[in-house]
């Protein structure tokens, strides 16, 4: 029997805590998963030992965005005609966690069938596609359905979970650094991706508990309205997307950070866990404030936060070569990493009107998967042509002029909503 609207709102409501509690310890347990596999970092390594192409080790950053992005609109178009969500997020977190699995048993068969470089290239970048492009299909109806069982402080949740998160991803920081100091990288890799793996079987645990109240159907009238109300009519959230896209070239730029400190003097594997940790510790910091921040003033006021703090890390990494100016380095993008994660869910709910959020997303990640997919193969090209340091010159420089028309141009949708 079809819920009335009174009747809905009632269990949304009895179902809140529930619903917070077990969002918080999947996206807690997201984060962690991000550490043993993070594009920025980890990923990188590893590859670099199957392979020397500055092309292929850019496709990683360029797999991890495009991956979450262009199923994106399909997936929402898809929605369109649905009322409920959650076994549609159940498929895609099956197949997310089957591409995890693919990366542990290939670190595991690599060294034992002593695998060719191109085979375990091929296998790497299957899963990787696998994993992100299911990702890719799970987010339009993750951000609907929180947006409709966690109707309010949701920064909040990303704040709490995030913080919890980066705590065990410190703890992770260190074990990578263990591992990779003390044990040959083969063995290193296996652990920290069994770690992975069985962190995202918690997470999947978590989305089993998720309650779900399917809202009831909206009228004829309401449907042609959301048909008309086009989401890129709206100038605002169109030079939003303008000016943030411009700003995926800082995410790009930062997984390079890692490979230049290591080719620029005599640093460990093991330094890699240092950074890694670096990171997480400025993430795990900060994002409660980003959370309190983007509930009380608007999200769009971290993204431009975020991004200035990107601009000054890339710029440092191009001029300054020391250990020391690294490290502020990767607590800066640390700190950019966090604001643009945070935001890029909660930005498009204040965008956009409660019953066209999936539209809106669409939206979001058609303006920006196309950049998204170029950067990365323009900065491999950079780096043969120019070195490193011409990739963090194109970093700075582009994320800046993104930052500068974003606070020029775009007004905060917290206070002036759908102008």
């Amino acid at each position: 029997m079809e819920l009335t609207l009174k009747q809905y709102q009632e269990r949304v409501e009895k179902n809140y805590r529930w619903n917070f509690f077990w969002m918080a310890l999947d996206n807690m347990m997201f984060f962690f998963i991000f550490m043993g596999l993070s594009p920025y970092t980890v990923l990188p390594y590893y590859v670099q030992h199957f392979t020397d192409s500055s092309i292929l080790i850019g496709m990683i950053p360029a797999i991890y965005i495009l991956g979450n992005t262009l199923p994106q609109p399909l997936m929402a178009r898809f929605l369109a005609g649905k009322a409920d969500r959650k076994k549609y997020l159940l498929v895609a977190a099956f197949l997310q966690r089957f591409g995890i699995l693919g990366f542990l048993f290939l670190s595991i068969i690599q060294p034992l069938l002593n695998l060719p470089n191109a085979l375990t290239l091929v296998i790497f970048f299957a899963m990787m596609i696998l994993q992100n492009v299911a990702s890719g299909f799970y987010v339009p109806a993750w951000i609907d359905f929180m947006g409709k069982m966690v109707p309010r402080k949701r920064g909040m949740l990303f704040g709490i979970s995030n913080f919890l998160g980066g705590l065990l991803g410190i703890a992770m920081g260190a074990l990578l650094t263990y591992l990779l100091d003390s044990y040959p990288y083969q063995q290193a890799i296996q652990v920290i991706f069994a770690i992975s793996f069985l962190a995202s079987m918690i997470s999947f645990g978590a989305i089993l508990s998720w309650r779900e109240v399917v809202p009831p159907k909206r009228d004829e009238n309401e449907k042609r309205s959301e048909d008309h109300n086009k989401p890129l009519r709206n100038k605002n959230f169109a030079r939003y997307l303008v000016f943030r896209g411009l700003m995926v070239v800082l995410e790009i730029g930062a997984s390079y950070y890692t490979l230049a400190a290591l080719a620029k003097g005599d640093i460990t594997p093991g330094q890699i866990g240092i950074f890694t940790t670096i990171m997480s510790l400025a993430e795990t910091l900060i994002n409660p404030v980003w959370g309190w921040l983007g509930d009380k003033t608007g999200f769009i006021n971290v993204v431009k936060i975020s991004a200035l703090l990107g601009v000054v890390a890339a710029l440092m990494a191009a001029n300054l070569n020391s250990l020391g100016v690294f490290y502020v380095v990767f607590i800066l993008a640390g700190l950019m990493v966090s604001g643009f994660q945070i935001t890029n869910f909660n930005t498009i709910y204040e965008f956009s009107p409660a019953d066209q959020v999936p539209h809106y997303t669409a939206a979001s990640q058609m303006a920006l998967s196309p950049l998204s997919g170029v950067i990365p193969f323009i900065g491999a090209a950079l780096i043969d042509s120019f070195g490193y340091t011409g990739v963090f010159w194109m970093s700075g420089l582009v994320g800046l002029f993104g930052f500068l028309g974003m606070s020029a141009a775009v007004k905060n949708p917290k206070i002036h909503k759908g102008s």
